[in-house]
């Protein structure tokens, strides 16, 4: 498979260098106040948790809307890059850059925790994080007519599912939403952000299975929204 996609939006990023820089300051002033005060485990963890989906939804959503209406995308799929191909090398792209652009964040969250031996269980469970997260995006894309709107499903799918994964509370043992707690990708980021932060354990802690299982089944599912969004020639986006 050709890494053409992967190579422009990784030589797009940087060359931007101030919203590159941007990408990684604005996280880090949210995250560090926090850090360094002594707000509880459960509100920081939640907080950071929302911070890094909503960061990877978001940048993965309005670029897709914008090079949609631009025609880039058509453009993309007319030279001969099937729309799967186009969307997996914008999906692991954006991944890489969001992750990087978030690092500076994670270490400041370990530096003030004192507890830098969970960094790389933290450092994992973001990179699945951000791989759903791009995926959300993806599908907001899919089915928004405008930036605003793609925004809009964006944050509110994002906010749902991390409801789902027990961000926000702790659901009652064996019932519904703690079944779906244990199928959220998001949940191991924000128990690996918990952790780190020096929270309570939580019971009923799953392993990576479940989670993962969830994920690989929306990268399959990712490719419907690939050919709703880039497979049509001239399809347009209003709003």
């Amino acid at each position: 498979m050709s890494v053409l996609i992967w190579s422009l939006e990784w030589a797009v990023a940087t060359h931007r260098r101030r919203l590159f820089a941007l990408n990684a300051l604005i996280p880090l002033l949210l995250v560090g106040p926090i850090a360094f005060s002594s707000a509880p485990a459960q509100h920081a963890a939640a907080v950071y948790t929302v911070l890094f989906t909503i960061f990877g939804a978001f940048g993965s959503c309005i670029p897709l809307i914008r090079d949609a209406e631009s025609g880039l995308l058509t453009r993309f799929t007319l030279a001969g890059i099937s729309p799967r191909s186009l969307l997996t090398q914008r999906v692991l792209a954006a991944t890489s850059l969001d992750a990087v652009q978030l690092l500076p964040s994670l270490a400041v969250i370990a530096l003030a925790s004192g507890n830098a031996t969970a960094f790389g269980g933290v450092l994992a469970a973001l990179l699945l994080t951000l791989v759903v997260a791009n995926l959300l995006g993806v599908w907001a894309a899919a089915i928004a007519r405008s930036s605003a709107e793609g925004a809009l499903f964006a944050a509110v799918s994002s906010l749902l599912l991390l409801h789902a994964a027990g961000t926000f509370r702790t659901p009652v043992a064996g019932s519904l939403g703690a079944r779906l707690e244990a199928l959220s990708p998001f949940r191991l980021l924000h128990e690996a952000l918990l952790e780190v932060t020096g929270g309570p354990a939580i019971p009923g802690s799953v392993g990576l299975f479940q989670p993962v299982l969830v994920a690989v089944g929306l990268v399959g599912a990712s490719f419907i929204a690939a050919h709703r969004i880039v497979a049509a020639p001239g399809r347009a986006i209003h709003g």
